[in-house]
């Protein structure tokens, strides 16, 4: 009688799963590094898209010549966190801002903070922009938010100032 087995032994399948087990262990914590710095670099266009927008709407020749507008601005030399300056619908600057990202005057913290993707407790998630003076770059925008990990990114010592802008989310 002639034996004529065509499959794999028992013994080969799980060698085979153990191999696939090892290298799905080795691959997925640097896959989902890539992914985090991937989101991360999502989240800097959208906070260089506000960026943008600000600075557009600083320099829109109504807003100039708008003394409540210019007063908002002005202010701006203190920390002020998107919520504030989204907030601001009674003044030219406020809604040439909102006008210039398209996101109208229901737009809230919220609404914004779905952008983010790289903060993964949505309530931890802070903005906060200042003006830092000079020409080349006068506004200075971080972000504070809690990663993947659980672990809560400070963008500066103090929290509160643009001075000192740690391993967190910055355009400068």
């Amino acid at each position: 009688m002639e034996k004529n087995n065509k499959g794999f032994s028992l013994v080969e399948l799980i060698v085979v799963i153990a191999i696939m087990a090892l290298l799905v262990a080795i691959i997925a914590p640097q896959l989902l590094k890539y992914i985090e710095k991937s989101k991360v670099s999502s989240d800097l266009q959208t906070m260089d898209a506000i960026y943008q927008a600000l600075i557009y709407a600083a320099n829109d020749p109504e807003v100039v010549q708008d003394a409540a507008s210019m007063a908002e601005i002005d202010s701006m030399i203190n920390p002020q966190t998107l919520e504030g300056l989204l907030g601001s619908t009674n003044t030219k600057f406020g809604k040439e801002f909102r006008d210039a990202l398209n996101w109208g005057t229901g737009f809230n913290r919220s609404t914004y903070e779905t952008l983010f993707e790289s903060a993964h407790d949505r309530g931890s998630l802070e903005i906060y922009i200042q003006y830092k003076g000079g020409f080349m770059n006068p506004i200075a925008m971080w972000a504070t938010y809690t990663d993947i990990t659980g672990k809560k990114h400070y963008t500066s010592n103090n929290g509160n100032n643009w001075n000192n802008i740690g391993d967190c989310i910055s355009i400068q």
